[in-house]
């Protein structure tokens, strides 16, 4: 039983990475999605960490206030220096993705929120990283 459980869920992993990441699927997915259903879903994702970028990127288009939300409450409100997982490491991309999906002024609003600069900025190793992110973010097109 539990064997087959576990192939289920490789196979559900599989075909998600599948639909997840083609073009033509994520844009019927926008087109077409239950907003209120679709938006669990993909938040669920994200804070599971499973296939958490292009979930990011499918709740941008989707929901951007939730996305937004989201990346302050679970990655820029909290001290990431005492974080179990590094979630600087994927900042890149989704501030990226906010650059390319909602402009340069959502990206620099978002960049700007000074509770998150304060809790963050201090440590040397986090405030690195994070510079890292925000200038490949600006770099990218």
């Amino acid at each position: 039983m539990l064997t087959d459980t576990i192939q289920e869920c490789i196979t559900a992993y599989n075909n998600l990475i599948k639909v997840i990441t083609d073009d033509q699927e994520k844009q019927y997915f926008v087109e077409h999605a239950d907003v209120s259903k679709a938006t669990s879903l993909l938040s669920h994702l994200i804070s599971s960490r499973i296939i958490q970028l292009p979930a990011f990127e499918l709740l941008l288009k989707i929901n951007k206030e939730k996305a937004l939300y989201i990346l302050k409450s679970r990655y820029l409100s909290i001290n990431l220096s005492r974080a179990i997982r590094d979630p600087v490491d994927d900042l890149d991309v989704m501030f990226s993705d906010i650059k390319e999906i909602l402009g340069e002024k959502e990206l620099d609003k978002l960049l700007k929120n000074k509770k998150f600069l304060r809790k963050n900025m201090k440590n040397r190793i986090i405030k690195r990283q994070l510079r890292e992110a925000i200038r490949f973010a600006k770099e990218v097109d």
